[in-house]
Order: structure tokens, then C-alpha cells, then sequence
């Protein structure tokens, strides 16, 4: 695989990596907002949930791309 084919593989991954995060923000905010009479006390603890597994796969998202960047500045 050539550096350019390695950089545009990795930028296509985070793409989609960026696009997952995305859609679960999108039904989170979907949900909230079709809530009859507001978000309930179970409804936090879901949305505290939602948002720790967001940081973690956020933070490898971000892992991945700084990996990514050693690599194709190692290649330069």
C-alpha cells in the first residue's frame, strides 16, 4: 500500500468512525425530544451512559487518527 493509498484508507475510516458518532448523537436527540411530558429519571441515566461511551469512542477515534499521523509523517 503507498503512503497516499495508507492517507486516504486512514481518512476514510475516520470519516466513518466521525459518521457513527453522528448518528448516535442524532437518535439521542430524537429521543429526548419525542419524550411525552420530558425526559424521565431513567432517561438520564441512559443519556449518562450514551455520553461515556461517546467520550471513549470519541477518544479512540482521536487515537487512531494521531496514530495515523505518526505514521504518514514517519513516511514523508
Amino acid at each position: 500500500m503507498t503512503p497516499l493509498e495508507r492517507a486516504a484508507y486512514a481518512l476514510n475510516w475516520q470519516v466513518d468512525h466521525q459518521r457513527r458518532v453522528a448518528v448516535i448523537c442524532d437518535a439521542l436527540t430524537d429521543y429526548l425530544s419525542n419524550k411525552t411530558g420530558g425526559p424521565g429519571g431513567g432517561d438520564a441515566e441512559m443519556c449518562g451512559g450514551v455520553a461515556l461511551f461517546l467520550s471513549a469512542y470519541i477518544r479512540h477515534g482521536a487515537d487512531v487518527a494521531a496514530e495515523d499521523a505518526k505514521h504518514a509523517e514517519a513516511g514523508a
